[in-house]
């Protein structure tokens, strides 16, 4: 297993070079964007062109969509003069450091993005009957699961570990969620040990491996039908 999302430790992407994931004193910006990051080909229904050149030309009408890739392009690569450039119809992105992002690799790079920073795109699905299944679906477990903010991860790092806001800043979602979900487990491992020691719920309790995975990059759509074979599910998603 690698330890290059722990240690933080940026990914070399072909003529980009490295990229890096956001740390949490940049999170609120970059999320500002993440309308525009999550867009993918089966949000269009033309299927002939890139999805950096479709996103480009609803760009022309709205700038705010060209202004938010090139900052994303400069918060992903730590850099901070990423310009949009479309001379002799070749598309680029191109900063003073000579780094470049262009149609052909924008999606690639959007999908390592989007997984070292620990987010997960929406299915689209082609059957709207399914589409709005799994929409509901997620709505109830969000709704039942613990309301927990991402302020509420770093207040809660910060206090159980001693550590200064100022320290949890260049934290990537990554190693803060680590550590949250972290610090969770062991508290539950506690309190279950602490009910193991009692001989008459001994026998009920199974003790939990107390550094087990913590499988950050769970999908939510597991399971969201109780049947593939009945749904059909494969041949749903676009």
């Amino acid at each position: 297993m690698s330890l290059t999302n722990i240690f933080q430790k940026p990914l070399e992407f072909k003529g980009v070079g490295k990229i890096y994931p956001i740390q949490m004193k940049d999170w609120d910006e970059f999320e500002s964007y993440l309308q525009i990051l999550m867009l993918n080909n089966t949000h269009f229904e033309d299927a002939t062109e890139s999805l950096l050149y479709k996103l480009v030309n609803i760009g022309i009408e709205n700038p705010a969509i060209i202004i938010g890739l090139q900052n994303i392009f400069n918060l992903i690569t730590r850099t901070s003069t990423f310009q949009f450039n479309w001379d002799l119809d070749v598309l680029l992105f191109v900063n003073e450091e000579k780094q470049f992002i262009n149609e052909l690799m924008y999606d690639e790079l959007r999908k390592v993005v989007l997984h070292q920073n620990l987010l997960i795109e929406p299915k689209v699905f082609k059957n709207p009957m399914m589409q709005e299944w799994a929409d509901k679906v997620l709505a109830s477990r969000n709704r039942k699961s613990a309301n927990v903010r991402l302020e509420d991860m770093v207040t809660t790092v910060a206090a159980l570990s001693s550590k200064h806001y100022e320290d949890l800043e260049s934290y990537s979602m990554y190693q803060l969620k680590s550590e949250f979900y972290r610090h969770k487990h062991i508290k539950h491992y506690d309190s279950i040990a602490n009910a193991y020691g009692n001989p008459y719920a001994a026998s009920e309790i199974e003790l939990p491996e107390f550094a087990q995975d913590l499988d950050l990059y769970a999908d939510p759509y597991k399971d969201i039908f109780k049947s593939d074979k009945d749904m059909n599910i494969k041949k749903a998603i676009k």
